[in-house]
């Protein structure tokens, strides 16, 4: 039996019809006041997070968008595709401003600097590259994954790269000059998302090893493996007073962890959606 989503999930305030395939990529505006969502029908909508309404469509993605991000300026928006390109937007009128070419395969994930001013991108080419967001121009390429790069991340003070991949590592790499600074391991299988903690010390992985890792940033050591999960852990995120981490899996089910005991807090396990 599936429980309808407004009845196993009363917090729900809004459903976002517009999409007519899958939505693969979400992400929030800074001020939280508008959504953006990226799917298989090849565009890019955001919608009013308080009322719901689609405000636009962005169309320019000649194929599938698998990723999407949003500057934290919230002056616009970044998308990766299976069209191999990484595309800006302006937030404001959703007109294109540029197209970002140098992946040779589907880019999966994007992320934006702290201070707006350049772009990263992961792809299935094993490659991970840093864009200047002004220029449009490619800065440089981090070369060291031997399989599919699945995520990215930026630390908080925007000194180095995160990036997860299919060859089950986790590699932090300098921002600034590219160098490969660290290659965390193990996990057994796809690391296909990673975070970093506001306070820049921790990275968070979810694999498809059905765990989470916690990592400690500035020496790479592993910290605890948290363990609860069923299906392939989809995405992580922390909290913004390091507090809390919360990871989703791909059968929908998000667990909360508490940083100071690597637990769930309270047992707390909710089915955010469930498919037949």
């Amino acid at each position: 039996l599936i429980v309808p989503r407004e009845q196993q999930w009363p917090a729900v305030l809004n459903i976002l019809e517009g999409h007519t395939r899958d939505v693969e990529a979400v992400a929030v505006s800074p001020d939280g006041r508008w959504i953006v969502s990226g799917s298989r029908d090849e565009t890019v909508r955001v919608w009013d997070a308080a009322t719901g309404v689609q405000q636009s469509v962005l169309k320019g993605h000649a194929w599938n968008v698998t990723a999407v991000a949003v500057s934290p300026d919230g002056r616009w928006i970044v998308s990766g595709s299976e069209d191999l390109t990484v595309r800006v937007w302006d937030a404001a009128t959703g007109v294109q401003q540029s197209v970002l070419e140098g992946h040779s395969k589907t880019v999966t994930a994007v992320a934006v600097s702290p201070d707006g001013r350049w772009i990263v991108s992961g792809s299935w080419d094993e490659t991970v590259r840093v864009w200047d967001a002004a220029a449009g121009m490619q800065q440089s390429v981090l070369r060291g994954h031997t399989r599919d790069v699945e995520a990215v991340a930026v630390s908080p003070d925007g000194r180095w790269i995160v990036s997860g991949s299919g060859d089950k590592t986790v590699r932090v790499w300098d921002a600034a000059t590219g160098v490969q600074q660290s290659v965390l391991e193990g996990h057994t299988d796809w690391v296909i998302a990673v975070a970093v903690s506001p306070d820049g010390r921790w990275i968070v992985s979810g694999s498809r090893d059905n765990t989470v890792r916690v990592w400690d940033a500035a020496t790479g050591a592993q910290q605890s493996v948290l363990e609860g999960h069923t299906e392939w852990v989809a995405a992580v995120a922390v909290s913004a007073d390091n507090m809390i981490i919360e990871s989703t899996d791909f059968s929908g089910v998000s667990i909360r962890w508490s940083t100071s005991t690597w637990t769930k807090v309270d047992d707390d396990t909710t089915t955010v959606e469930n498919n037949a």
